[in-house]
């Protein structure tokens, strides 16, 4: 079965230089880069999963007093 997909020709001038840099035809680019964001999770990321970034949810109220932990106490 072959799929057609439509793509600016910004995007396909992206990828043809993204596989010419890896030495990679353009279609197995697009398979692998398919491929690898189909299997990947959310949890797989390697900024959410740094406990020690991540350690905790944080503050309850770091919605509404973000400021106040970035910049410190501004009043």
């Amino acid at each position: 079965m072959d799929a057609h997909i439509s793509l600016s020709p910004d995007l396909i001038a992206r990828i043809e230089r993204e596989a010419t840099a890896r030495g990679m035809s353009l279609p197995d680019f697009v398979r692998d880069s398919l491929e690898r964001a189909i299997a990947q999770k959310p949890s797989d990321d390697p900024l959410l999963a740094d406990t020690a970034v991540h350690g905790d949810d944080g503050p309850v109220d770091l919605a509404s007093n973000h400021d106040d932990y970035l910049y410190g106490d501004a009043s």
